[in-house]
């Protein structure tokens, strides 16, 4: 049985990628569950930053939240928990040494490479939705036709982490969207509606867009996702477009 100090384990955690101030809730909530004023106090993490940061562990896919008031959070499994953040890692590093890539060829003068790619899977389009917003840095324009409460719990603590980040995210959503899902998204990003909307999509930085084609109530269908200049360049205008057009709920 390996033993290691806290100041040892917490050191193997920020390895790991994760900030100080999330190592020390991350083990406070692998000891045992609780509320945020709970988790505050047994990791030393102040109260006031203390719901950032449990947003980001859950982000993370390392901690879960119930429904119930107050939140309780809860550490999953270690062996589910670190390999869910391990994929999440090796995501993000591949989308990285990608954009990395186009920069250094367009500095060199090489012909740019702009990939176009057709996502069939529900699962795999939210996948790619997330990291997209994980690497958001300036600005995030986001139209869903459909948004089923599941999704508006899911992508809470993704707008939180932006909102820290100070990255503007426009969201746009039907007149059937509920009045308190609305209400919750309005809290972390700026919301307009609309009557109806044919199909939807995500811009991240100007720099990739992901289309949503298709799909019944709830589930998600086909996905189109490009960092072609062009086409990012007519998804943010027709956004646009959408936008000045509909109303504040």
């Amino acid at each position: 049985m390996i033993r290691m100090s806290e100041g040892e384990v917490l050191r193997v955690l920020r390895d790991c990628g994760l900030t100080e101030t999330e190592a020390k809730v991350y083990l406070a909530l692998i000891k045992g569950r609780g509320d945020a004023k709970e988790i505050s106090e047994r990791s030393k993490v102040p109260y006031s930053k203390i719901h950032t940061v449990l947003a980001s562990l859950q982000e993370k896919s390392l901690i879960t939240a119930s429904s119930e008031r107050p939140t309780i959070y809860s550490a999953k499994s270690v062996g589910e928990g670190l390999g869910e953040y391990k994929i999440q890692l090796q995501k993000g590093i591949e989308e990285s040494f990608k954009r990395a890539e186009l920069v250094l060829r367009a500095m060199q003068g090489e012909p740019e490479k702009s990939d176009i790619w057709i996502i069939k899977s529900g699962e795999e389009i939210l996948s790619k939705a997330y990291q997209m917003l994980r690497m958001a840095r300036k600005g995030v324009k986001l139209a869903l036709p459909v948004l089923p409460e599941w999704l508006s719990d899911e992508i809470l603590p993704v707008l939180m982490r932006l909102r820290a980040q100070q990255v503007e995210v426009n969201m746009l959503v039907t007149k059937d969207a509920s009045k308190e899902t609305i209400q919750r998204l309005s809290g972390l990003s700026t919301v307009r509606s609309r009557d109806k909307m044919f199909g939807g999509g995500l811009i991240v930085d100007d720099a990739e867009v992901m289309l949503f084609i298709g799909g019944s109530e709830g589930a998600m269908g086909t996905a189109i996702w490009a960092s072609h200049p062009g086409l990012v360049q007519l998804a943010s205008t027709y956004f646009d477009f959408l936008w000045a057009g509909s109303e504040a709920p």
